[in-house]
């Protein structure tokens, strides 16, 4: 199914080299909004993702299907001569490129951005990288795991007794392909405004330490890291989690001096909120274990419900600690919002996955099509990018190309 003539980017062709997760995440994104997507595979396993993980629904890699809708597939062999001519004949027909190849890559294989800008110098090229086109690292291995040991986050993330963890998402790839949907998006605004195309360099690195802010604030005027403080703050208190009697957990986040108010109301505590100990943030900040102690021992008369009840009525911002299985199925504002849509795979069949968050209420996002089969478009879109059928059929003779496997 082709995509809506009515959204923000129908008309954009965007040629997709990316793997994985960051580049693949921030395509779809492009896609949901209207631009045709291809993916350009690797000729015999295609796209790294479709191989990667435990989960399968049939013989269709979850991870592959959760971040590549809206786009189609071509198998076509790059590390060969008529591979490589074919790709610049699309890329000359095109808007946006986006890879995520080490640098360098590109270029020795005559396909980098100097190559594609003298075919077709309106071109949008995005490059995603862990560490950036140059620099010492740039020739270096990574993934969002090591960034996020590298850039800080893991450092700050944990209990002080249990040392760094790993952030349960993968926020470097998440801000990258965020970056690379806005970057594009901006570039193409760009060059209808100028007629020029550019290069675009992202990393997971840059995107990660992006993403710390206001972290870096603090960093940067006390000179120090921020200390690990499980679920806490370092410049706000009350604002942790805690429990109830009957063991329901709960973030409470006051951080500012009217919620703190109103979180003494609801206890019912108006010592607490004249205590010179807990007058001011700053004072709590100071005395956060008297805060938390006086905190934890009213809660321990309340059941969570209780609290969650009295919390809302007096307007005090917490919620309960919910797993990601129960907040998908179960929450209501969650189900409100529309988070989760189906769609129909061929082989997969009806699943479901998240929906783009964002309300465009004038040019809604468009799911039109599952993610592809491998191969699946590769005669279509040749055809769509001025290949002769000789010329196709000379290509899959060659082994060049390849159109989808058989089941």
């Amino acid at each position: 199914m082709a995509q809506s003539s009515k959204q923000p980017l129908s008309g954009y062709r965007v040629l997709d080299l990316t793997v994985m997760t960051a580049g693949p995440l921030g395509t779809m994104m492009l896609g949901d909004i209207g631009a045709e997507v291809t993916k350009i595979e690797e000729l015999h396993k295609g796209e790294l993702s479709r191989g990667m993980g435990t989960l399968y629904i049939g013989e269709e890699s979850v991870n592959f299907l959760s971040q590549n809708r809206n786009k189609r597939s071509v198998r076509l062999d790059l590390k060969m001569a008529e591979g490589r001519e074919t790709f610049l004949r699309m890329a000359a027909r095109a808007d946006v490129i986006t890879e995520n190849f080490r640098p360098g890559t590109l270029d020795r294989l005559g396909i980098g951005y100097d190559a594609v800008r003298a075919v077709n110098p309106g071109i949008v090229f995005a490059s995603i990288s862990a560490f950036g086109q140059h620099g010492p690292y740039a020739h270096l291995p990574a993934n969002d795991p090591i960034i996020q040991a590298l850039s800080g986050v893991m450092e700050m993330t944990g209990h002080p007794e249990s040392g760094a963890a790993r952030v349960g998402t993968p926020m470097p790839d998440f801000n990258a392909a965020a970056l690379l949907a806005f970057s594009v998006t901006a570039a193409l605004l760009h060059r209808e405004r100028t007629g020029q195309g550019q290069r675009l360099d992202l990393s997971l690195l840059g995107a990660t330490i992006f993403g710390t802010v206001p972290r870096d604030g603090e960093t940067l005027v006390t000179g120090n890291a921020p200390p690990r403080l499980g679920s806490g703050h370092p410049s706000f208190c009350p604002y942790r989690n805690y429990r109830s009697n009957d063991g329901v957990a709960f973030f409470l986040a006051c951080f500012t001096e009217k919620f703190w108010s109103s979180l003494c109301k609801a206890l019912g505590r108006s010592d607490l909120a004249c205590d010179p100990r807990s007058l001011t943030n700053v004072a709590r900040c100071a005395n956060r274990d008297f805060v938390d102690t006086q905190l934890q021992a009213e809660f321990d008369q309340r059941d969570g419900e209780e609290l969650l009840a009295l919390f809302a009525r007096f307007n005090v911002p917490a919620a309960r600690v919910q797993d990601l299985a129960h907040a998908l199925r179960h929450d209501p504002q969650v189900k409100h919002n529309e988070t989760l849509i189906e769609v129909e795979h061929p082989t997969a069949g009806r699943f479901e996955m998240l929906a783009l968050p964002v309300n465009f209420h004038g040019t809604p996002a468009h799911y039109g099509r599952p993610a592809p089969r491998l191969g699946e478009h590769t005669l279509e879109v040749l055809d769509e990018y001025g290949f002769a059928r000789d010329e196709v059929d000379r290509l899959l003779n060659a082994g060049v190309i390849a159109g989808m496997k058989p089941n």
